[in-house]
């Protein structure tokens, strides 16, 4: 039996490798990641947010709105605060003894009705956030499918584009 020359087409064969080329660049990957990861993240937000609420007595308000998330330009996600308190309070450890002078103890103190020492030193000794929250992880976690499941359908839907 004799092999023949199989007819080829060199535009499909030089589109097939292109397309491959693209597969595998990291770059390519990157953006489909970082797409996936912002489809997702005011959800893990809300959610990381709503995990906070249901651990600690959120008074204000102003620990629960701290909570934001950040996507870089690789797709990596971080759950982030612009409160003090708030890696403490999600990872755990032992709170250091508040100033008392500080606004934040002055404005709790106010709401509780209790001088601001009194309050600085029953944080300090109860030490409420010893153990952590984990919300920010739990959040993460817990949407882990999702964003699996999103790269799925970019990647899909990027491939039958041509992209």
């Amino acid at each position: 039996m004799a092999l023949g020359w199989i007819d080829f087409d060199e535009q499909k064969w030089k589109d097939i490798r292109l397309s491959l080329n693209r597969y595998s660049q990291y770059w390519y990957w990157d953006e489909i990641i970082q797409e996936a990861v912002w489809a997702w993240a005011s959800e893990i937000e809300a959610t990381a947010q709503r995990f906070l609420n249901e651990k600690v007595n959120n008074v204000t308000g102003k620990l629960k709105g701290s909570i934001y998330v950040v996507v870089d330009e690789y797709g990596d996600l971080a759950i982030k605060s612009r409160h003090k308190a708030a890696e403490l309070i999600n990872n755990g450890g032992e709170s250091p003894f508040p100033s008392w002078t500080s606004p934040t103890i002055k404005e709790y103190a106010d709401i509780y009705g209790i001088e601001p020492f009194v309050l600085a030193k029953g944080i300090f000794k109860n030490q409420p956030f010893a153990e952590g929250a984990f919300f920010a992880q739990s959040a993460i976690w817990l949407h882990i499918d999702d964003i699996k499941d999103e790269i799925y359908t970019i990647a899909k839907r990027r491939h039958s584009e041509g992209y």
